[in-house]
């Protein structure tokens, strides 16, 4: 299963878009993706095609000093001409017309502008997108009121990391499941937190605290970044799938990748290769 969906992911490893851009663009692939079901072969093919041709134009960008897309995107009346003139120059070494979508990454953009002015701890930037996507997996395309709950809850969130950075204090997901004492200095931070805003604001702590039990397993392991990201991409597209109601379904998920990350994790600390780089090498390294 790893191995097809690498064949399916070939051509976006190709590319190396700038990283802001490889967060907005697989961000928007992924809402999409949540979008279709199981037998939607041909609309997903779609979507990764698009995605695809969005990362080859930033990896062009990148590699000829530009500005990246997102930079650009929704920036002044300037910044966006020059994103065009740039895209122009671009198709001009393009054998085939392509696409790449401006008008719904702006969109997507606009959606998730809140979200994109908090600065939090990475650790709690991976908890919380990870609990915003899985939460996203499960609303249909017509939730749009939903979809707009679970990204304002994100930017909450994130908005609270962001300050207790500012301000010194310990990351959320490191004391979110620790000790009677760090839990409560979390609470107490929370409360001082919310003294400073205009509008009462929930994070939902229980409900993180939730989503990073499901999470422990595969926390404790830690794999070779190329598998990191690959396990990680089958893990999300796997869960994007299945409904709301399928807890035993989603749990044999988690599970499939926590062994995954467990054996990559296995290799790295043995100096073997990772799982990436020979899943579709050569006899040899198969």
């Amino acid at each position: 299963r790893l191995r097809q969906y690498l064949g399916a992911e070939s051509q976006l490893k190709q590319h190396h878009p700038y990283p802001d851009d490889a967060l907005m663009i697989d961000g928007l692939a992924n809402e999409e993706l949540s979008k279709l079901g199981p037998d939607s072969t041909s609309k997903r093919k779609v979507v990764q095609n698009m995605a695809i041709n969005q990362r080859r134009f930033s990896d062009w960008l990148q590699k000829n000093g530009r500005g990246s897309i997102s930079s650009r995107l929704t920036g002044s009346d300037e910044q966006q001409r020059s994103l065009k003139d740039d895209f122009r120059e671009f198709t001009t070494n393009v054998e085939v017309k392509i696409s790449v979508g401006f008008d719904r990454l702006r969109q997507y953009l606009g959606a998730e502008s809140q979200l994109k002015q908090h600065d939090p701890y990475p650790d709690d930037t991976r908890m919380i997108d990870g609990f915003a996507n899985e939460e996203l997996s499960k609303l249909g395309p017509d939730s749009t009121s939903k979809r707009k709950g679970v990204l304002n809850l994100a930017s909450n969130q994130r908005r609270f990391s962001n300050w207790l950075r500012k301000n010194g204090r310990g990351s959320i997901s490191s004391r979110l499941t620790g000790s009677d004492e760090q839990q409560r200095s979390l609470k107490d931070d929370f409360r001082e937190f919310t003294t400073n805003v205009e509008v009462k604001i929930n994070v939902s702590l229980d409900r993180l605290r939730q989503y990073l039990g499901a999470e422990s397993q595969l926390k404790q392991h830690h794999p070779y970044p190329d598998d990191a990201l690959m396990i990680d991409a089958l893990a999300n597209e796997e869960l994007s799938k299945l409904g709301s109601a399928s807890t035993s379904k989603r749990r044999v998920v988690w599970r499939l990748a926590s062994n995954q990350r467990k054996f990559s994790d296995w290799l790295q600390t043995r100096g073997r290769e990772s799982i990436a780089s020979r899943l579709n090498g050569s006899d040899q390294q198969q």
